[in-house]
C-alpha cells in the first residue's frame, strides 16, 4: 500500500467519537444458559479470541438442573473470562402486552442474581422466545438496557431462522434484529447467508441456543457444526463481539420515530422480492476512479462506506484505490468556486430521524463543501420532496428522494429508474426526470466563489393543470464540521432564508429559495429548510424558482441575510 493511500485512508475516518462500522462485524449471542455454553462454546470462543453475550435465565428448572443448564458460578466464570452476561428475564417470560407489567420484576430478578455472583448489572437484553412489544421499549430503557436483541421475525417466520442485519439508526437499539437464528438443520451455507449481510454499515447479529441444546432439541446446534461456523468466521476475518460492544460503533441515543417502521418496510421489500440496496456499481475504471475520489478523498468516507455506495467490500475499495493511485485532494485557493459534488451515498447523510429517510437516493443530493479548512460539507436535496394536489385538498407526493411515505408512483406500483447528476465542466450539476404522466422536474446546482445558485423547474407535459406544488429543499448538516448539534437554538429561520451557526457561533451556512413558504429546521437530523411554493402550472407550460446556499464567517448574520436578499436570486 502506498504512503499516499495510507494517508488518504487515515483521513477517511469520519469526525466523530464512535468508531466507523467495519465490514464483517458480527455480534454473537447465546440464549437460555445452556450447559454447553460453558463446556463447548466457551473454549472454542477463547480459541478464536471472539467476544460473545450469554443471555441467562432461570426459566424451566434451570436453578436445579445442572445437567442441562449452567450454574451461577459457571456464569460468573464467563464474566471473569471477558464475556458478557445479559438479561433474558428470570423466568424466560415472553414479553407481550399481557406480561408487560411483570417485565420490571423479571429484569430485577436476573440483576439480583448477577449482583450476588459478582456479575455487573446487564446492559443487554434478549426477548425470550423472540416475542416483542412496542411498550416494552420504555421499560427496558428505564431499566438501563442499552441494546435489546429480537429475532428474525416478524419479517421472516420464526421457525426459518432467517433475518435481517442490524442497521443502526433505522433499527431501534432496543429492537436489534437477528440476522440468523441457528436451527438443527443449519449448514455452513446458512451461516454464510446470515453473516454476508455484515457490510455497508450493517451488523450481523447471530442467535444460538445450546451447542448442543440438551433441553430444547428444536434449537440445538451440533458441537462440530458450531466449531465449523467459528472457523469460517475466523478464516474470513470477521470481527466477533459481544452485544455491549456495539456501544463502540452505535449511538444508542439515536432512535427512530417509529420503532416498527423499518420492520414494515422490510416486509414490503420481501413482498416485492427486492433487496432494498442502494449501491451503484461503477461502469468502468474511469467511473470507479471518480466515485472513489469523490467518496474517499473529498467526503472522507471509510472504505466500508465507499463500498456501500459502490457495491464493493472494504477490501475491494482499498485494492481499487491503490491500483488507481488515488491521492489527496488538491489544495483550494482563495477566490476558487465552492466545491460541489454529487453525494456518493454509502454513509447516511443524517445523524438522527433516519426512519424519516429510509434508503436515501443519491440522485437528488449534492454536497457543498465549506470554504474553510476541514470544514466538511452540507448535503442539499434538490429536491427532497415534491407535493401536488391532483384533487383539491388531497396532496400527494410526486417525488421523494428516499423511502418514507408512499409517492403517487408507489401507489400505482410504478418503480422509477435511478438517475445520476450530469456533471458540467464548470463544476455545476444538473438533473432531469420525466415521470410517466409527462411531468418533468429539472434541478441545477451551480457553484460560484460567493455561493451556490440553484434552480428548480417544473414542466407540465400532462393534460392536467398542476396545482398545490410545494417543494421540500433539505440541507443536511451532519457532514459539516461543527454544525451537528441537534437543536433549533443555533438557527435563524427567516423566510426566504434559513441559517445555522456552528459551535463557535461565528461560522454560518445559509440557504434560501424564492417564494419560500416555510423556513424551518428539523433538530434530530439536523437540517435546515427554505421550502418554496411553485406557482400552479397549466398543461404545456413551465414554472421555476431559484435557490441559494452559501457560507458566512462573522458576528452579524442579520446583515448578511439582508445583503443576500438583494443578490441571491438574481
Amino acid at each position: 500500500m502506498t504512503r499516499s493511500l495510507l494517508a488518504l485512508l487515515a483521513l477517511a475516518a469520519p469526525a466523530r467519537a464512535l468508531e466507523p462500522i467495519p465490514d464483517r462485524l458480527v455480534v454473537l449471542t447465546f440464549d437460555d444458559a445452556s450447559k454447553s455454553h460453558f463446556t463447548v462454546a466457551r473454549p472454542l470462543l477463547q480459541k478464536h479470541r471472539f467476544g460473545a453475550t450469554f443471555f441467562v435465565t432461570q426459566g424451566w428448572d434451570a436453578a436445579t438442573n445442572t445437567r442441562d443448564y449452567m450454574s451461577w458460578p459457571e456464569m460468573a466464570r464467563l464474566h471473569t473470562d471477558g464475556f458478557e452476561v445479559g438479561n433474558h428475564t428470570l423466568g424466560h417470560t415472553s414479553v407481550t402486552d399481557k406480561t408487560l407489567r411483570d417485565l420490571p420484576a423479571q429484569l430485577r430478578g436476573i440483576d439480583a442474581l448477577c449482583e450476588k455472583h459478582g456479575i455487573p448489572k446487564p446492559v443487554s437484553f434478549a426477548y425470550p422466545g423472540n416475542a416483542i412489544s412496542r411498550d416494552a421499549l420504555a421499560v427496558l430503557k428505564e431499566h438501563g438496557i442499552r441494546f435489546a436483541r429480537r429475532g428474525g421475525s416478524p419479517e421472516h417466520p420464526y421457525k426459518d431462522g432467517r433475518g435481517f442485519a442490524y442497521e443502526p439508526g433505522l433499527d431501534h437499539p432496543l429492537l436489534v434484529p437477528t440476522a440468523g437464528d441457528a436451527r438443527p438443520h443449519w449448514t455452513l451455507d446458512d451461516l454464510k447467508a446470515a453473516v454476508s449481510q455484515a457490510r455497508g454499515g450493517k451488523i450481523a447479529v447471530l442467535q444460538f441456543h445450546g451447542v448442543p441444546d440438551t433441553a430444547h432439541d428444536w434449537v440445538s446446534t451440533k458441537a462440530d457444526t458450531f466449531e465449523a461456523f467459528l472457523k469460517h468466521l475466523a478464516d474470513e476475518r470477521y470481527t466477533v463481539i459481544a452485544m455491549r460492544d456495539l456501544a463502540r460503533y452505535v449511538d444508542a441515543g439515536v432512535t427512530p420515530t417509529d420503532p416498527f417502521g423499518v420492520i414494515e418496510d422490510r416486509k414490503r421489500l420481501l413482498e416485492r422480492k427486492a433487496d432494498g440496496g442502494n449501491a451503484r456499481p461503477a461502469k468502468d475504471d474511469a467511473d470507479l476512479r471518480y466515485w472513489l475520489d469523490n467518496a474517499l478523498t473529498h467526503h472522507r468516507f471509510t472504505p466500508a462506506e465507499a463500498g456501500a455506495a459502490l457495491g464493493l467490500t472494504a477490501d475491494e475499495v482499498t485494492a481499487a484505490a491503490a491500483r488507481l493511485k488515488l491521492g489527496p485532494a488538491p489544495e483550494r485557493k482563495a477566490g476558487d468556486r465552492l466545491l460541489v459534488l454529487p453525494y456518493p451515498g454509502g454513509r447516511h447523510p443524517r445523524i438522527g430521524f433516519r426512519d424519516g429517510a429510509i434508503r436515501p437516493q443519491r440522485e437528488a443530493k449534492a454536497s457543498v463543501f465549506a470554504p474553510w479548512p476541514g470544514g466538511g460539507y452540507a448535503v442539499a436535496d434538490v429536491p427532497e420532496a415534491v407535493w401536488f394536489e391532483p384533487e383539491p385538498k388531497r396532496p400527494e407526493l410526486l417525488y421523494l428522494a428516499h423511502t418514507h411515505i408512499p409517492t403517487t408512483w408507489d401507489r400505482r406500483t410504478v418503480t422509477l429508474p435511478p438517475l445520476e447528476w450530469t456533471r458540467g465542466r464548470d463544476g455545476s450539476l444538473s438533473l432531469e426526470r420525466t415521470f410517466p404522466n409527462k411531468v418533468t422536474l429539472t434541478a441545477t446546482v451551480a457553484p460560484g466563489a460567493d455561493g451556490v445558485r440553484m434552480t428548480f423547474r417544473v414542466a407540465n407535459g400532462s393534460a392536467e393543470k398542476l396545482t398545490g406544488l410545494r417543494v421540500q429543499m433539505c440541507v443536511m448538516l451532519a457532514g459539516l464540521t461543527g454544525f451537528d448539534a441537534r437543536t433549533n437554538e443555533n438557527k435563524v429561520l427567516a423566510a426566504p432564508f434559513a441559517a445555522c451557526r456552528d459551535a463557535t457561533g461565528r461560522r454560518w451556512v445559509v440557504t434560501g429559495w424564492e417564494r419560500c413558504g416555510r423556513a424551518w429546521g428539523n433538530p434530530p437530523c439536523p437540517c435546515v429548510h427554505a421550502d418554496p411554493v411553485v406557482e400552479d402550472c397549466p398543461p404545456g407550460e413551465a414554472r421555476a424558482v431559484r435557490g441559494w446556499l452559501s457560507f458566512y464567517e462573522g458576528a452579524d448574520v442579520a446583515a448578511e441575510l439582508r445583503r443576500l436578499a438583494a443578490v441571491a436570486f438574481r
